[in-house]
């Protein structure tokens, strides 16, 4: 694959760093190299890395044509099997797509998750039922104020099936005829008539499943099969976990699979939500809603023990987890704000913010971003303090933090966003691209950065990997 900047490329960031640039004295800033790993006019997004190395992302193609995949409307409205969104892997310099071939796919896989040599992903499966794990959704009793609503509600729960219009639903008997038109009366507020409702809430049709690949075993391993929702997957060498619906108006459940068992675990069991998983090693947290509001939990994949680590009156959220710390974002006032959790220690980083979000962690590191009453910065805590990593007037988003690297997007000139990389061996950033093109979500693992770049012929994937040395 060609180089689409200069094989090294190299520019100081035209940013102001306050504290740690100081530190820098004349310590020379790492070099980078700067390599495109995906075809320049597919349309290649949201990659994710490893510390192994491994990169996987999502790809469109199309069938045959001389326009541009992202001039082209049937990106998103295709006929069918024309389109198609397949898992392609990347390590040590080759390519491998995953599931172009596997001929029980409908051509529909997305959001890749990596975690050492394993990669997780969702997709839409030709047989809804067969080969997925052994599993059967666990359901509590419901409570006195479910069944009150229920019984208030009985359509919302429990809508009438229309008659059957596919082939599929035809096959047991002939199709019944279309019913005769309804004008619907005039609403007597702005809110949906019960017709639209049942529309909202009625089967949206075949959900996907959670598919895992090691690259040890090298296949394909189905673990759910069709029946619910399944979604957010997150991926270690401890196995995989993800979100499995319960069906409207009750939440999500969190499901798991530890690696080379035969069957799913289902580890909560409520009618709430229980949502943004996050699993390092054998650690995974979550937050969970307790009745009240969210609090975060913590469950290990080796002991099977859960642990509630919140108990308090406002929403936590989002939980990242690293080595027995975690960071999350809480709710205490209208503000939010980040929180940091060792040994059984809970402490507040940030300070005079607002909309602290997105942390990210690293051995007790934690990087976020928030607004600083003109616009969004990077903050970074060492573990001892918070320092304002950025101080600019541009945007500055989607912080990630590991192996001594700290990368983010930038709105370096308030149009388009670049990428940045902030050694902290030598406190330097350095600026890794410069073009009219849109660089985002930049993840990083193994001394290596990836992110996806929306060019001029398609998006694409690249990434960047400390310059040999002269």
């Amino acid at each position: 694959m060609r180089h689409y900047f200069s094989d090294i490329f190299l520019r100081k960031a035209v940013i102001a760093l306050s504290g740690l640039l100081m530190l820098a004295g004349g310590a020379a800033a790492r070099e980078f190299t700067v390599n495109t790993i995906s075809d320049e006019k597919g349309n290649a997004r949201t990659p994710v890395i490893s510390d192994t190395g491994l990169v996987a992302w999502q790809a469109y193609s199309l069938h045959d044509g001389d326009t541009p995949v992202h001039q082209r409307v049937d990106v998103l409205s295709a006929p069918p099997n024309t389109r198609r969104s397949d898992i392609i892997i990347w390590q040590d310099g080759k390519t491998n797509n995953l599931t172009a071939t596997d001929t029980r796919l409908t051509g529909r896989c997305e959001q890749p998750v990596v975690g050492g040599n394993a990669v997780a992903f969702l997709a839409w499966f030709k047989n809804e039922t067969d080969l997925g794990m052994p599993f059967t959704l666990s359901i509590p009793d419901k409570t006195d104020e479910m069944k009150q609503m229920e019984s208030d509600y009985p359509t919302l729960f429990d809508p009438p099936k229309p008659p059957p219009v596919s082939t599929v639903e035809a096959e047991a008997g002939e199709a019944a005829p279309p019913p005769e038109p309804e004008t619907p009366e005039a609403a007597a507020t702005n809110g949906l008539n019960e017709n639209l409702q049942r529309q909202m809430w009625r089967d949206s049709g075949q959900a996907a499943d959670i598919v895992y690949y090691n690259t040890a075993r090298g296949q394909l391993e189905r673990l759910t099969s069709g029946n619910r929702h399944y979604c957010s997957p997150v991926v270690s060498d401890a196995g995989v976990a993800f979100q499995c619906a319960r069906g409207w108006p009750y939440g999500y459940e969190m499901v798991a699979w530890p690696a080379s068992a035969t069957n799913l675990v289902q580890l909560t069991t409520n009618y709430y939500y229980v949502l943004h998983p996050d699993l390092h090693g054998n650690e995974l947290v979550f937050q969970g809603w307790d009745g009240n509001d969210y609090e975060i939990f913590r469950y290990r994949f080796d002991t099977g023990q859960m642990e509630q680590i919140t108990n308090n009156s406002f929403d936590d959220t989002a939980p990242v987890v690293w080595d027995g710390r975690i960071a999350w974002v809480g709710y205490p006032t209208i503000t939010a704000e980040i929180f940091y959790w060792a040994d059984g220690a809970l402490r507040k980083i940030s300070e005079r913010t607002e909309d602290n979000t997105a942390p990210s962690i690293w051995e007790g590191q934690v990087v976020w971003q928030a607004y600083d009453d003109t616009d969004m910065e990077i903050y970074y805590f060492n573990g001892r303090r918070t320092i304002k990593l950025t101080s600019n007037t541009w945007d500055d988003l989607a912080p990630q933090i590991r192996d001594g690297l700290i990368t983010w997007m930038s709105y370096v000139d308030n149009w388009d966003s670049e990428i940045m990389a902030f050694d902290l061996s030598d406190n330097i950033a350095v600026q890794l691209t410069n073009n009219e093109f849109e660089d985002s979500y930049p993840q990083t693992a193994g001394g290596k950065i990836v992110w996806q770049t929306i060019g001029a012929e398609g998006s694409f994937i690249q990434m960047a990997v400390p310059a040999a040395a002269p």
